[in-house]
């Protein structure tokens, strides 16, 4: 498995041929005041697999941490692989997740880190300042 990438952005959009969109990729964010409360934050990641690692299941988790490193949430699932199709040597698997309401308490790094299986694999931070 391979991650390609990892982003924080406004939203993700996927397409009808499932291909995702990105709208506004960003890792800086400067608020007016704080406590402030995000309308809408998007983590996306796409990962690769190759033929031999698809036809099984994998947990994908995206640990987030705020800027003091406490843990905020861990929201993941299990990722369920298809069989290889004939021919193919690798397949990537988008992982859009969608936080309305995204609370930020303090200024900071926030951190977004994916696990995979268990293990940590790529991760996205968030920097908050105050002005």
């Amino acid at each position: 498995m391979h991650v390609q990438y990892v982003a924080l952005c406004d939203q993700v959009v996927l397409g009808q041929d499932g291909r995702p969109s990105l709208v506004n990729i960003f890792n800086d964010l400067q608020v007016p005041q704080l406590p402030t409360t995000l309308p809408r934050l998007s983590f996306a990641a796409r990962l690769l697999f190759t033929a031999e690692e698809l036809g099984r299941n994998c947990r994908v988790e995206v640990v987030i941490t705020d800027a003091k490193g406490q843990e905020l949430g861990r929201p993941g699932g299990d990722l369920t692989l298809p069989p290889p199709p004939a021919g193919v040597e690798s397949l990537a698997v988008d992982i859009p997740l969608q936080f309305d309401l995204f609370e930020v308490q303090n200024v900071g790094r926030y951190t977004f880190l994916l696990h995979v299986d268990g293990k940590p694999s790529a991760a996205v931070q968030l920097t908050v300042r105050q002005g």
